[in-house]
């Protein structure tokens, strides 16, 4: 019954007007808003340490609507989710902006390589500008319960143009992909397991996994931390920042710079859109975990 569910939404979803669609997500979003008063306030003390950092108010009208806005931008990710396999590999243009691709595309070439990106905005669409330039990078995907929706989000997450391998499978798969020279995507702003290496976000400690780092010291990656916000129905920004990476000789050291690095980027980025920050839909904080 929830695969039949799943796939008339996805028909239903894919051919509509992009004003449609995305007022169809902004209804489910309003919705998800007002009847989940527990993730709500989850949300909120999240947001609230990213606008507390970055001189936003932290209480008081402007304040919710931050939090309004992003239940509304997660429903869009999710609609998205199932138009963005639709979106034409020979028109990838017309709905995905990447202003510095010229910089970007030899360095994924020439790999290995790697694209970091947090939980932010929507990274479906920039697969598509990979797929159109003839790469096709690799990126885990977490498990996710019950059985039948993991694999029709990931039969949209893939669409043709990326390989996706089980998180619990990825280790061996990802150092093939880079041993061979080829691309990995992570999206990295979350310690599923919460004994990666401590970092300060937005003025709180938490963890990162250290292993996208270490792996991108390991196999001296070209490594690309960057993110894809959308600026309006189906149309999308990439931007992002090429991290050196650190050249002590000690893969310890290096994979601790080289973490600290990546979480300082993470954290302009989320700063510059924390309504597109879906990560804020799971607790960032162990304090918040609790």
């Amino acid at each position: 019954m929830l695969r039949l569910a799943l796939e008339v939404a996805d028909r239903i979803v894919s051919v509509l007007p992009p004003g449609a669609a995305y007022a169809l997500a902004d209804f489910a979003g309003d919705l998800w808003y007002r009847l989940a008063p527990e993730r709500r306030r989850l949300v909120a003390a999240n947001l609230a340490r990213v606008c507390g950092a970055t001189g936003r108010p932290t209480h008081g009208p402007e304040f919710a609507g931050l939090v309004h806005a992003a239940f509304r931008n997660h429903a869009r990710y999710y609609v998205e989710l199932l138009r963005a396999p639709h979106y034409p590999i020979d028109r990838i243009d017309e709905h995905v902006e990447v202003p510095e691709w010229d910089r970007f595309l030899p360095l994924l070439q020439d790999g290995p390589a790697m694209l970091l990106s947090s939980h932010l905005g929507n990274f479906e669409p920039f697969g598509t500008v990979i797929a159109a330039h003839g790469l096709r990078p690799l990126s885990p995907v977490e498990e996710i319960e019950p059985r039948a929706l993991y694999e029709f989000v990931s039969a949209r997450r893939g669409a043709s143009q990326v390989d996706l391998v089980p998180l619990g499978e990825a280790a061996r798969a990802i150092v093939k992909r880079l041993r061979s020279g080829g691309i990995v995507g992570i999206i990295a702003d979350r310690d599923l397991a919460g004994d990666g290496q401590p970092v300060t976000m937005f003025g709180h400690a938490t963890t990162l996994s250290p292993g996208p780092a270490a792996l991108a010291v390991a196999h001296r990656a070209n490594l690309i931390v960057g993110r894809c916000l959308r600026v309006g129905p189906d149309r999308f920004i990439a931007e992002g920042d090429i991290l050196d990476l650190p050249k002590s000789g000690d893969r310890r050291a290096d994979t601790r710079a080289l973490v600290e690095r990546i979480a300082a980027t993470f954290e302009r980025d989320i700063g510059e859109a924390p309504e597109q920050w879906w990560g804020a839909f799971q607790p960032f904080w162990p304090d918040l975990r609790q």
